[in-house]
């Protein structure tokens, strides 16, 4: 694993980029509310559609990563991001409509959908089943880094413009381009070199029921981006500065408790480990509503990483493990795509869920977490189901999952 260099590059990259996204993502959603005026529930619409874009460039990302190879779609992921974020700033920088920013905002979930599916499946593409679920371990906790640091820098740089922070951004997005450029290589021939048609969408009946279960854990989990940070500055009464502080320990606690919870589970099943992640998940956002200062959004916020560390390899992994070998970046892009449907979805729901309440925690956060608890009922069903499986439906290198 160690001398794996191009697993190595890719992760490196990737936490050269989060810096800078980790730098902007924690401060969104109070920027367009509290400095440009813009109503919290157009707020919510405005994430939204911004994972409705993730949506289509998931699945293209996840086409051209299996038709022209994963490389050339991480640099035209990168590239775009350059070129966004650059805009972003500027147009802040010269107070130009406010429309104007939310549609680059919005587009620039391009770059990520176009890197994602590419960079998971590459992990996948230069390890072993038997190694991917700590590929995976490797490859989260080296992005964190840069959300550990990022946004604690964002909180910084947070009173001296937006601006600014996009401007690293951008910067920290060419950086990871480079290395792309000169560092990460493709394993696989793709299709084409064979003369092969590829369909731009690729699933079947596990993926699919697999997708619903994560869609509903990702409509608790998206709210990190809208109503978590929101919730904190209007109803908590938390200084948009000091906002960063709880989302680096997302960052920091993926650093330092990823190993160590792989290590804790690799004795169960990644459907198992997942199941539990969803409670945890689902326990620290309840936690939320009962939080009425930095300090206990800080140890909450533990508590929903720990889901995190769970979740997210294990969802990898899985996706990996059941897709045939020459539609792995398409299962990625067709999960990443419920996944962003959730994503779309979720910060809409929860501003809606804050002015249905009025911000009343408990009935905020209760409600949210119906989606985890449906979550873990799809997922009990998909591993009894995965377990049953009929040979001649089992991917080419399958194995449990």
């Amino acid at each position: 694993m160690m001398g794996n260099k191009t697993l190595w590059a890719v992760s490196v990259s990737g936490s050269i980029r989060s810096i800078g996204f980790g730098a902007t993502w924690p401060f969104m959603a109070i920027f367009f509310n509290r400095d440009l005026g813009v109503p919290i529930f157009l707020v919510g619409i405005i994430f939204t559609f911004l994972a409705i874009s993730s949506i289509l460039f998931s699945v293209v990302g996840g086409w051209l990563a299996d038709k022209f190879g994963r490389r050339a779609t991480l640099l035209i992921g990168g590239f775009n991001g350059v070129v966004i974020y650059s805009l972003i700033a500027v147009f802040i920088a010269a107070h130009v409509s406010i429309l104007y920013i939310a549609i680059g905002f919005v587009l620039s979930s391009s770059s990520g959908s176009l890197i994602f599916p590419s960079s998971t499946a590459l992990v996948s593409d230069v390890t072993t089943q038997e190694d991917r679920t700590i590929a995976y371990g490797i490859y989260r906790i080296l992005t964190n880094i840069g959300w550990a640091i990022g946004p604690i820098m964002g909180a910084y740089i947070y009173n001296l413009g937006m601006q600014w922070i996009f401007a690293i951004v951008a910067l920290s997005t060419l950086i990871q381009f480079i290395v792309i450029l000169f560092y990460v290589h493709d394993r696989r021939i793709y299709t084409r070199r064979s003369g092969i048609k590829v369909s731009v969408i690729s699933y079947d009946r596990y993926l699919l029921l697999f997708s619903v279960g994560t869609f509903f854990i990702m409509m608790v989990s998206t709210q990190f981006s809208v109503t978590l940070p929101t919730f904190a500055a209007n109803h908590v009464g938390i200084p948009v500065s000091d906002i960063g502080y709880i989302f680096a320990v997302n960052g920091a606690v993926v650093v330092l408790g990823q190993y160590p919870l792989n290590a804790l589970f690799s004795r169960v099943s990644d459907v198992t480990t997942m199941i539990a992640g969803s409670l945890f998940y689902s326990a620290g956002y309840l936690l939320v509503g009962f939080s009425g200062n930095l300090l206990q959004l800080m140890l909450d916020m533990i508590i929903i990483t720990v889901g995190e560390d769970l979740v997210s390899p294990s969802l990898n992994s899985i996706v990996s493990k059941i897709a045939p070998e020459d539609k792995v970046a398409r299962y990625m892009g067709f999960n990443g795509m419920v996944n962003s449907a959730a994503r779309a979805l979720g910060p809409s729901i929860g501003t809606i869920f804050l002015s249905l309440y009025l911000y009343n925690g408990p009935e905020v956060w209760g409600t949210i977490d119906i989606f985890g608890i449906t979550s873990i009922a799809i997922l009990l069903v998909f591993g009894r189901m995965i377990g049953h499986r009929p040979a001649n439906e089992s991917a080419s290198d399958s194995q449990s999952v």
